[in-house]
């Protein structure tokens, strides 16, 4: 037997050296990327002083959220999106209070060109404080380049509003479309196995339709329209215009753009919806003859640095309203995300806030369309655990707290929505997908032994028995029968009642209260202070409950405040920001993943989408 060694062939030596050298390169990307690190954390610029006369600047770049968590690791902190360029809608609103109390500042300048994730509640709730600020003799001036209709509802809550000579405002009014998938299923051969209870509950049509139902529609235009007479009636009232002004700048828009010749910015000047056209150095120029200058710099300071010179501080013997953020699709578990609210989680924070003796009462911050049945029950028998120790829980909804959203707040105390809040959805459905005609058309066919029926029955590559069918409907039309339970009893209602407003319809915050599935409008500050008094506190302060971070979150989070960088968007992101068409195909496949449920019940509302 020969000891001669085999020689090395050329594949497997290239091979070799490609793979060293790809860990050559991942190495040296890391060592890149902590040095950088190391670099913003050594040298961070020291703290601006606060002037005489300064200007509160809020010009964000980022998206509003309400609630920042990390990123699950290093990997989702370099190279994938995260919740980062992320901004809390509660900071916003802290640093307008504490400016408002701060003789140092005068004015509040507004540019939101940037800002994403605004919407009608998010708009109206900023406003809220824009006004308070004004109302304590401060002014707020608003710049734009190019607005939004919730950007530029926001910025009409300020004394002035100017507009760039070329740029542009869009009132485009509330609605768009949804994708449905049933011409693409069938060509597919996937059967899409669906029960439901409630005629409204339109969550399962994009699987099963390819145009919407007409209960549907009815519902979903009955929503819109109030939410955007809401809308508008609030920009009307900011500038002093009538609704119909309003109306007729959203909807005929071409023309008043004939006659202004084509000018855009001169066709909103002409509508008041300005108070007059500056090019950015006019605009800097007019606020530096407001607030002055420190060398060419205007005496100001921007919002976020603002806020790290006014950190939160709770004394050990304070008496403290809780406050817990639900935030996105409903799971049983899983990474709590800007987009994925784990139940898991959050059953772990109601129990620090029950166990908590500085914390008297609880509010929920509730951002959610829904999602699995059964963790929306987990969360809402800790509320009831909690509440049974004698400690009141609110739910302050935000923009969206719909189906599983509010099957969570249903027992609370009392519940607060913003007037454009989306609710109610209560409904219940299932949806089961099967492949297997799919699979049978590529020669692929399924079969097996069982030791019970629903183990082959149950299968999503073999036919849905008779037996899974039944047992599925059976499920929804029990989860539905709760949820309509729970709802009678958490709000004091007649069944009949809430049966005729429940299957599924959806409601804005405004028409909830009248109805009677909301008991007064309001944001997070009203329900705080109504959760105070249901305690009976008379000094006290909000604290946010969140999950301790681990050593490796921690070092993450606080690397995303040093740095400000974003990481590498997945390339599905980038083509969704270049092509603004793709937007709706990403949403929808988005959705596809919350259905992850084991039981396959669920209360969401996939129609809920923020407005």
């Amino acid at each position: 037997m020969s000891d001669t060694v085999p020689k090395e062939g050329f594949f497997s030596r290239w091979g070799r050296r490609i793979t060293s050298l790809r860990n050559f390169v991942v190495n040296a990307a890391f060592l890149l990327f902590f040095l950088v690190v190391l670099s913003a954390l050594l040298s961070a610029p020291d703290q601006p002083e606060i002037a005489a006369d300064s200007a509160l600047f809020i010009n964000p770049t980022g998206t509003l959220v309400e609630q920042i968590t990390p990123p699950s690791d290093w990997r989702d902190l370099i190279f994938q999106p995260a919740d980062q360029g992320l901004i809390e809608v509660g900071d916003v609103l802290k640093s307008i209070d504490l400016a408002a109390q701060d003789d140092r500042i005068t004015t509040l300048v507004l540019k939101l060109d940037q800002l994403s994730g605004l919407t009608s509640s998010r708009s109206i709730s900023i406003g809220a404080r824009i006004a308070a600020f004004r109302d304590t003799g401060k002014s707020v001036i608003a710049y734009t380049q190019y607005s939004g209709q919730f950007q530029y509802l926001t910025a009409s809550y300020a004394d002035q509003v100017f507009l760039h000579p070329m740029g542009g405002i869009v009132l485009s009014g509330l609605g768009g479309d949804r994708l449905y998938f049933a011409d693409m299923l069938e060509k597919l051969k996937v059967k899409m196995h669906i029960f439901r209870v409630g005629e409204y509950k339109s969550a399962t049509e994009p699987f099963s339709r390819n145009a919407m139902s007409d209960s549907a529609r009815q519902d979903s235009q009955r929503l819109v329209d109030g939410i955007w007479q809401t809308v508008t009636d609030a920009i009307a009232s900011n500038r002093g215009l009538s609704t119909d002004a309003v109306s007729t700048f959203a909807n005929n828009f071409d023309v008043l753009l004939q006659d202004a010749q084509g000018d855009g910015a001169k066709a909103t000047l002409d509508s008041n919806l300005v108070d007059g056209l500056a090019t950015s150095e006019e605009f800097r120029r007019r606020i530096g003859a407001r607030v002055g200058w420190q060398d060419d710099r205007l005496n100001g300071i921007d919002f976020q640095w603002y806020l790290a010179m006014n950190p939160d501080a709770i004394l050990p013997s304070e008496e403290a309203v809780g406050v817990i953020t639900v935030q996105g699709a409903i799971m049983e578990s899983g990474l709590a995300s800007s987009e994925v609210a784990s139940a898991e989680a959050l059953v772990e924070q109601i129990r620090m806030a029950k166990n908590d003796e500085r914390i008297k009462a609880l509010v929920l911050r509730v951002d959610s369309p829904g999602g699995s049945a059964f963790a929306s029950e987990l969360i809402r028998e800790e509320l009831l655990a909690l509440q049974a120790t004698g400690k009141p829980v609110v739910a302050a909804f935000a923009t969206v707290a719909a189906s599983g959203g509010y099957w969570i707040s249903a027992s609370a105390d009392a519940i607060f929505a913003e007037p454009t809040t989306i609710t109610g959805s209560i409904g219940i459905f299932g949806i089961l997908p099967n492949v297997s005609e799919s699979l049978g058309a590529l020669g692929i066919h399924a079969d097996g032994v069982s030791s019970a029926p629903l183990a082959r029955g149950l299968s999503a590559v073999g036919d849905l028995s008779d037996q899974a069918k039944n047992i599925l409907q059976l499920s929804i039309e029990h989860g539905y029968a709760e949820f309509i339970d729970l709802v009678v009893n958490g709000r004091g209602m007649t069944q009949t009642d809430v049966e005729a407003i429940a299957q599924g319809q959806v409601w804005s915050g405004l028409t909830a209260k009248n109805i009677g599935l909301v008991d007064e409008l309001g944001g997070l500050q009203q329900a705080s202070d109504h959760a105070a008094e249901l305690a009976g506190l008379a000094n006290w302060t909000i604290k946010d409950i969140r999950t301790p971070l681990d050593p490796q979150s921690q070092i993450m989070m606080e690397l995303m405040q040093a740095t400000g960088a974003t990481p590498v968007d997945n390339r599905f992101d980038q083509w969704t920001r270049q092509l603004p068409w793709l937007a709706p195909l990403r949403s929808s496949i988005g959705q596809l993943s919350a259905f992850n449920d084991p039981r396959h019940v669920y209360a969401m509302c996939l129609s809920c989408v923020a407005r």
